[in-house]
């Protein structure tokens, strides 16, 4: 099964939704969901930073490890990930390094940093070049209310 552009954003949308219900249960505004060419799609990795003490347990890495046990492989080049939010350094190198071709943004990490959420220094140091990847690896998929998870989650904080 390929993945149109309009199964995308229906799924991005969700994702959105999904991230509006974790905020309001005290979670960070952020999910991640990964797709597979075959039709695969990951559960909604939301950053479980807090829960756990992982440091590491960003929405997107999460939804990466899910896929990488599901599909009991670490070659993810067959699949794509969506993401919320503009993935910091880490994620982005995350995903990088296991094989992800294109990655999803819904809100890109400038306009999340003017609501509080600047993570945009990681770049650097996760050896991420945004310049490099955008267009051709991160394609911005916007959606109605992709800022909704971040705005509800400035109104509950």
């Amino acid at each position: 099964m390929g993945w149109s552009r309009a199964d995308l954003t229906a799924l991005m949308g969700d994702a959105v939704t999904f991230g509006v219900q974790h905020v309001e249960r005290g979670g960070i505004p952020f999910v991640g969901v990964v797709v597979g060419a075959d039709g695969y799609v990951s559960p909604f990795g939301v950053n479980r930073v807090r829960e756990t003490g992982d440091p590491t347990a960003h929405a997107e890495i999460v939804a990466i490890r899910d896929t990488i046990r599901a599909r009991q492989t670490t070659d993810l080049t067959a699949y794509s990930l969506l993401a919320t939010g503009e993935p910091c350094g880490i994620c982005y190198r995350f995903a990088l390094d296991h094989g992800i071709g294109t990655i999803y943004v819904a809100v890109p990490a400038d306009e999340v940093a003017a609501l509080g959420f600047d993570y945009r220094s990681s770049y650097a140091a996760a050896r991420v070049d945004r310049a490099a990847l955008a267009g051709s690896t991160v394609v911005p998929l916007t959606v109605p209310d992709g800022l909704a998870p971040f705005h509800r989650f400035l109104a509950v904080n």
